[in-house]
């Protein structure tokens, strides 16, 4: 008796989702997931780009630049540089300080082969930050708007968040599905990326009590919006030496991964595994940063030069892959790299006082690095999909003088450099990137200018 009301319950609710769909067509998708088991494969089958192999790219909704009129700010829409195939010949865009044409209609060429577009829900954020017009209009052009819900951020590391944070945290969760669901169609919704701070790892009991904070931002949001993926996005935090080679990472040498580290967040990962659709990482690398041994304080960093091999750089690529494999086989879902970004500046302390100086600074040291990764990416993508990942989108379009101005910044002078397309903006003292673009190496091309099969 009671398997027939279940199976009544289940097709009275079939039913009536399918009735809602008659004038909704973008639900059909998640009613063909809802009404399937949630297995990889049936993921797939109601959203075909998770079948496939797609990038994108990120940075904000819309990207500030310096003004022809002084004390004015010209803002770019991430959408417009997407889908405007005049973006050259926009008379707004043309007031733009140095604006270069040929070089955005360049860009153009190549992010209209996107199909992930980022953006970013941080504490504070508001409404007004994001075009949703635009966004909608990106949406039933086929693009798929990824969103980084990054509320709690850098502050995990003072440890779980207290009573007055959840509930502020709660608070925002009904606003992030409010505004999700003015939005028509496949949205998909990252978790706190970053979360996996050795503070809320070093315990059991910390991470079940995180994972239950997340699981009820993801019921709540999941109750008030429809057509939504979930994710959890993790940094990769393991060892990177070439010459590091220990048995708990799990390859031949620790470039290519840390499969000790990767597994640390599991007991997060399993308690929300019902509620995740696919499982996410982020790569962020430097030549120099923070100390990860010896941070400082907010305001007063330690720096750290790494060399190619103990940052693994050359590695890069494979890394990726071996990760997306690693969590593929481990909770058996797909995977997402939300936004990757190598910081192409290098650091030389040529008066070995510890301490960062302009002129130590080459902007461009690194790229040459970036390029290669982005190329082995381009080469491996076939790799990458059997290994899971259907995709990733770069974190940084463009340099952004500004970025994480006042905050932790990690990567220090090098928060400035963390884009592919460079400007004449270069570093905290300018206050936006001008209309100069210089393209670095051949990255632009690497990642979107070959369709994706």
């Amino acid at each position: 008796m009671h398997l027939f009301k279940y199976f009544f319950t289940l097709i009275l609710v079939a039913s009536t989702l399918i009735s809602a769909s008659d004038s909704r067509p973008y639900m059909t998708p998640i009613i063909n997931y809802i009404l399937s088991d949630s297995s990889e494969q049936n993921l797939a089958n109601a959203y075909p780009f998770v079948n496939e192999f797609n990038v994108g790219f990120g940075g904000s909704s819309a990207f500030p630049f310096k003004s022809i009129t002084e004390g004015e700010t010209i803002w770019v829409s991430a959408i417009n540089l997407a889908m405007d195939n005049n973006i050259e010949d926009d008379i707004y865009y043309g007031d733009i300080k140095d604006f270069n044409s040929s070089a955005f209609s360049k860009l153009q060429d190549n992010l209209k082969h996107s199909k992930f577009i980022v953006f970013w829900f941080v504490e504070g954020w508001d409404e007004s930050w994001f075009n949703s017009s635009k966004i909608q209009v990106a949406m039933d052009a086929g693009y798929v708007p990824v969103f980084n819900y990054w509320h709690f951020g850098d502050k995990l590391m003072q440890g779980i968040p207290d009573s007055a944070k959840k509930e502020a945290y709660a608070i925002d969760n009904v606003k992030v599905a409010n505004f999700l669901n003015e939005l028509n169609g496949t949205k998909i919704l990252i978790m706190e990326p970053e979360f996996n701070k050795n503070v809320i790892l070093e315990s059991e009991e910390n991470q079940h009590l995180f994972a239950s904070i997340l699981g009820s931002a993801i019921d709540v949001v999941k109750a008030n919006c429809s057509d939504i993926l979930f994710s959890l996005a993790m940094t990769d935090t393991g060892n990177r030496g070439v010459n590091s080679i220990y048995e708990k990472c799990g390859y031949e040498n620790c470039s290519l991964g840390d499969k000790y580290e990767w597994g640390r967040p599991k007991i997060i990962y399993d308690d929300l595994l019902d509620k995740l659709d696919f499982i996410s990482f982020q790569e962020m690398v430097g030549e120099f940063s923070r100390d990860p041994s010896n941070p400082g304080d907010w305001e007063n960093p330690n720096p750290k030069i790494y060399t190619d091999d103990e940052i693994g750089i050359d590695f890069l690529a494979q890394r990726i892959s071996n990760f997306s494999a690693f969590l593929n086989a481990t909770y058996n879902k797909p995977v997402f790299l939300p936004y990757v970004a190598i910081a192409t500046a290098t650091w030389n302390d040529s008066n070995a006082n510890n301490v960062i100086e302009d002129s130590e600074i080459n902007h461009d040291g690194w790229v040459s690095k970036a390029n290669a990764t982005y190329q082995n990416l381009n080469e491996m993508k076939q790799t990458l999909k059997d290994n899971g990942l259907f995709g990733y989108a770069t974190m940084e379009l463009f340099d952004n003088p500004r970025h994480d101005y006042g905050g932790y910044q990690y990567f220090m002078n090098n928060e400035y450099h963390l884009g592919i397309v460079g400007s004449g903006a270069i570093d905290e003292s300018d206050a936006v990137a001008d209309g100069s673009l210089y393209f670095k190496g051949d990255i632009l091309e690497a990642i979107f200018g070959v369709t994706t099969p």
